[in-house]
């Protein structure tokens, strides 16, 4: 059987320390005249297309249909592209412990594809990668771009990355929050936890998750949790 990986990025692989909400307010600021706009929004797990819509609403301007809303993430996101890109440039962020060699362990697996189903909009993952340099471990994914929900992004996730195909793929879902979790489970994917975010172990297992870990330091560990003992050579 074959295996395809889902990663989120933002404290499941990375932490960008107010990175994404500094250039998120900024735009904002430009496009709308709200200071601050994001106060009080939550972000944790959240597609950036909800996370803009909350931001709108909190302060009265809420798109009239889904039209108008399409035109203003278009201008929003070419403005905040750049912002992100200088904003990563001014902070110290890091690649979270054994984020690396997870991924070189999972990429090793014999018939394994790698992608990402995170909230950032698809050219602000690929920003983030790049400024870490794992950009070139993972096929492609599912994005905000694709969808507001998380489960649904998750699907397309799958069914782009071949997946879908015949039930071919098993698939593994790895993120820090709940929503991560759930949106594994909507589509029948096995739902792993990492508390390197907000949520604690005890939380994650909570909502389902299958597989728990507290960070991602023991790649070893976490293979042999998903596929048994001496299952990571031939997985």
């Amino acid at each position: 059987m074959s295996h395809l990986f889902l990663f989120d990025i933002d404290l499941t692989l990375i932490r960008t320390p107010g990175a994404g909400s500094s250039a998120m307010n900024e735009v904002m600021a430009e496009m709308v005249g709200v200071q601050n706009a994001f106060a009080g929004v939550d972000f944790g797990g959240r597609t950036d297309r909800a996370i803009i819509r909350d931001a709108l609403r909190n302060h009265g301007r809420s798109p009239r249909d889904d039209e108008e809303y399409e035109a203003f993430l278009t201008e929003f996101e070419a403005r905040y592209i750049p912002a992100l890109e200088r904003s990563l440039a001014e902070r110290e962020g890091w690649v979270l412990p054994g984020v690396r060699e997870t991924l070189d362990a999972v990429a090793a697996l014999p018939e394994t594809r790698l992608g990402v189903a995170t909230g950032n909009f698809r050219r602000a993952a690929l920003a983030k990668l790049r400024h870490f340099g794992l950009d070139g471990y993972f096929a492609g994914g599912g994005f905000a771009d694709d969808a507001e929900d998380r489960a649904e992004l998750v699907r397309i996730a799958i069914r782009r990355l071949g997946g879908a195909s015949g039930g071919a793929y098993r698939v593994f879902v790895i993120g820090d929050t709940s929503h991560d979790i759930l949106a594994a489970q909507a589509n029948g994917a096995v739902a792993v936890g990492v508390a390197t975010g907000s949520s604690t172990p005890e939380m994650l297992a909570a909502v389902g998750a299958a597989h728990v870990f507290d960070d991602l330091s023991r790649p070893d560990d976490m293979l042999r949790a998903l596929f048994g003992d001496a299952a990571t050579a031939r997985a």
